[in-house]
């Protein structure tokens, strides 16, 4: 768990290299790109619009999870992931009104928007969620998570996982896709925000121990930086996740206050 909290740096350090190396590939006759973008924008945009793929280790994946919820919610001790070919499995413990309890759950990636107004993943739920660690400081307490628990897998024939994370307002679940909203602590991040300025993510793809991510490059925002216009603004600021998060049917809609 130290580990995680000593190397959370090393996301920041990613994104902004994500930053300086496509600054670093137009820096070279900025100018020139720059006159031919404008003079043929609208005949070639279609050039403009393919995606690239940017492979994220899950290393960074999880340091971003511990930098961006787990430092950030007092009841959540860790939250990680273990990334496979189209699925992965998420480990999550947490520690709440006298309940410790370390659960595991497999999920598949529905969806990943990460762009200047929404940073978000969401996940579909694969399995039930396996419960490997319950301590209570009652014998009552453990008893009642107990029966919670085979109450939501034998009779509401659903899993409490998606309750659970909306208690302690992490994410919210409808059916059996969560959604988890980041947005609420990277708008704070400008180096970040800044990077999807100039680079979006439109969805990802799981490998093993990685994810890639389907990006595609912002050129009028680079081509609006390289007029020493300013890229981010107080009306650029995204307001979103100010309170509860209330999940839509559609995942590529942001959430609704």
């Amino acid at each position: 768990m130290s580990d995680n909290v000593n190397n959370s740096d090393s996301f920041d350090e990613y994104f902004e290299n994500i930053g300086y190396r496509f600054d670093e590939s137009f820096s070279d006759g900025w100018e020139r790109l720059t006159q031919s973008v404008k003079n043929f924008y609208n005949k070639t945009t279609d050039k403009f619009e393919n995606e690239l793929s940017l492979p994220v280790a899950q290393q960074y994946v999880n340091d971003a999870l511990q930098k961006f919820v787990t430092d950030n919610v007092k009841s959540i001790l860790e939250l990680r992931v273990e990334m496979h070919d189209d699925w992965f499995r998420l480990y999550c413990t947490i520690d709440i009104s006298g309940i410790y309890i370390e659960v595991a759950s497999n999920f598949s990636l529905i969806h990943v928007q990460l762009d200047r107004n929404v940073q978000r993943f969401v996940f579909g739920q694969q399995t039930y969620t396996d419960v490997l660690n319950l301590r209570c400081e009652s014998f009552i307490k453990r008893q009642g998570i107990k029966l919670f628990i085979w109450f939501y897998h034998r009779i509401l024939k659903k899993d409490p996982l998606g309750f659970i994370l909306s208690y302690i307002n992490i994410a919210r679940a409808k059916d059996e896709v969560i959604y988890l909203d980041i947005n609420r602590w990277l708008k704070k991040n400008k180096k970040i925000i800044s990077t999807l300025h100039k680079v979006q993510v439109n969805y990802g793809e799981l490998e093993e121990e990685q994810m890639i991510l389907k990006t595609q490059i912002n050129y009028r925002d680079l081509l609006a930086a390289s007029s020493n216009e300013d890229i981010i603004s107080d009306a650029d600021e995204p307001e979103l996740m100010q309170g509860p998060i209330n999940p839509v049917a559609d995942a590529t809609e942001p959430s609704q206050v």
